[in-house]
């Protein structure tokens, strides 16, 4: 008999005569697939993230020292507000005492207005310490933060508002001494100080050891407030 050949189109597939290693492969394929591979990898940057989030235990001495190191921080920020401060301060009393040329008035309300940006929210140290220092999420680190806090109000709402007053003092004409504002202000300097001293003592009794102290100074009250 003559042997007629199979119409290729008519061979049936039999994945059973495959070798064992093509199937495998072909199994295998599917780990190697782009949404795999990136699936995979949100797992993992997730992962990370929830094990470096979690609370861990570290001793007295390393606490205190990472306060240590963010207050340096808060203290660095505060400098050029407390410089403003004190400086629109002495004006004033230089003034109300009648030690401050004339000649030097359009100069010092320059000076006013510099001192007001430098505790604004415009300042750049302002920005930093609101927006790049973070205090640790340890018993300690929550006062340190509510000491940053108190901080902050104290610099772009008491001393602005007690330079302001300054500002209109020194803007009148003739100069008429207004003091009720300033003398609010002056009070609220205060407040807020006192808040945060006593949040730095609490984080100290924590850590059991005194903290560096936060760079806010206790100012003598002006002439006439």
């Amino acid at each position: 008999m003559t042997h007629t050949p199979t119409d290729p189109d008519e061979i049936q597939f039999d994945p059973g005569s495959m070798p064992a290693t093509s199937l495998s492969a072909q199994r295998a394929v599917w780990y190697r697939r782009p949404w795999f591979l990136a699936t995979v990898g949100i797992i993992l940057v997730v992962a990370v993230s929830v094990v470096t989030d979690l609370p861990h235990s570290i001793s007295k001495a390393e606490d205190a020292s990472q306060q240590n190191g963010v207050i340096k921080q808060i203290n660095g920020d505060t400098a050029t507000c407390v410089f403003a401060l004190k400086e629109s301060f002495n004006f004033y009393r230089e003034e109300v005492n009648h030690t401050l040329a004339s000649t030097n008035l359009a100069t010092v309300k320059n000076y006013l207005l510099e001192d007001q940006t430098a505790c604004s929210f415009a300042s750049g140290p302002v920005y930093d310490m609101t927006n790049n220092v973070q205090p640790s999420r340890t018993a300690a680190g929550k006062k340190v933060d509510s000491a940053m806090a108190a901080t902050v109000k104290w610099i772009t709402y008491d001393a602005v508002g007690a330079i302001v007053a300054i500002r209109d003092y020194f803007g009148s004409t003739p100069f008429e001494l207004r003091t009720t504002k300033l003398a609010q202000f002056e009070t609220a300097l205060a407040f807020d100080r006192t808040a945060i001293v006593n949040d730095i003592d609490a984080a100290s009794a924590l850590v059991g050891t005194t903290l560096t102290p936060i760079n806010v100074p206790s100012l003598p009250r002006l002439p006439g407030t």
